[in-house]
């Protein structure tokens, strides 16, 4: 019998600060960026608190770790260095698995001074750790200190049963625009993978920084091709859907070909509690050793836990509220 797998979901911690920005804040989009972190950001993402949810995460004995980006406010390659800093913290490229979020693309940027920063963290599993198959549906892995660009995703790992899939919703965007899109190629590419990992009986947990359904976002901040995506979904069905973007914990579900595909954002990992439901989380996952039909799709069991920021304490701890 396989034995249990753990793994978390962070999200959104923007725990990097713009001063010192100088020249490069020179663009209006930035320029609107720093306005913001200036009058209210800074005052809501906390080092400390983020720091507490590594702590406390240290203690929880998890396998891997997903964290489903915005770790920068405006994508100043000084938040890129800070960001690489905090992600070392965390853990290991081996154990950490990274997407980009639309503020880790603010703006176009050189990638050696930005995502290449976080490579060992964006990238998927070796090639060599891959079946030839799965391999064949990937795009070529880049050199060493590279990370994947958007036209290279979707990125995979595999560990025992569970097979992690990263999207790439981020791409530059006018001022007043937070919206993400995946394009054809990437959708195709995923679409061929979700059917390549459940022949094999892999659990597939789907990444995305941007919301996948289309309830309450607005078309300036949405998923422009998420109804592409849902149907991308209905077809070939995944295990569980992990996304951030919204600074809220929200739980749905999408309609898949073995039942009801659970969809489930988290809240920012640094967020000071500004208001109560937009206090720091993060979210604990559990795959199972035992397939008993039970929990998460038809042949999988995922259990969840809430681990959330206590003010009162400065730790985080167990929430008895319901995820799964």
């Amino acid at each position: 019998m396989c034995a249990d797998i753990r793994f978390a979901h962070l999200s959104d911690w923007h725990a990097t600060t713009l001063v010192g920005g100088g020249r490069a804040l020179l663009n209006a989009k930035r320029l609107s960026g720093w306005a913001s972190w200036r009058l209210s950001r800074r005052h809501h993402h906390s080092v400390a608190v983020l720091e507490a949810a590594f702590g406390d995460l240290r203690q929880q004995r998890v396998d891997r770790i997903l964290v489903t980006g915005d770790l920068t406010h405006v994508s100043l390659e000084q938040e890129f260095r800070a960001a690489a800093m905090q992600l070392e913290a965390l853990g290991t490229p081996e154990k950490v698995f990274l997407i980009p979020g639309n503020h880790d693309c603010y703006v176009a940027t050189a990638p050696a001074s930005s995502w290449d920063h976080w490579s060992s963290y964006l990238s998927g599993s070796p090639p060599e750790e891959l079946d030839p198959e799965l391999r064949e549906g990937l795009a070529r892995p880049r050199e060493v200190g590279v990370a994947p660009r958007h036209q290279d995703y979707p990125t995979l790992r595999v560990q025992g049963r569970l097979a992690t899939i990263g999207l790439c919703s981020a791409i530059p965007t006018p001022i007043f625009r937070a919206g993400g899109r995946l394009g054809e190629v990437q959708l195709e590419r995923f679409e061929k993978l979700l059917n390549r990992l459940r022949d094999r009986n892999l659990c597939r947990v789907v990444m995305i920084h941007h919301p996948v359904l289309e309830q309450g976002e607005s078309a300036r901040r949405a998923l422009w091709d998420g109804e592409a995506l849902r149907q991308v979904l209905r077809r070939a069905g995944a295990e569980l859907v992990v996304h951030g973007h919204k600074h809220r914990r929200r739980v749905a579900s999408l309609p898949g070909p073995d039942g009801e595909i659970p969809v489930i954002g988290v809240p920012s990992t640094s967020e000071v509690g500004s208001r109560p439901e937009k206090r720091a989380q993060y979210h604990l996952y559990t795959l199972r050793s035992d397939d008993s039909g039970s929990g998460v799709g038809s042949r999988f069991r995922i259990d969840a836990e809430i681990r959330g920021f206590d003010p009162e304490t400065g730790e985080f701890r167990h929430f008895d509220e319901r995820l799964l």
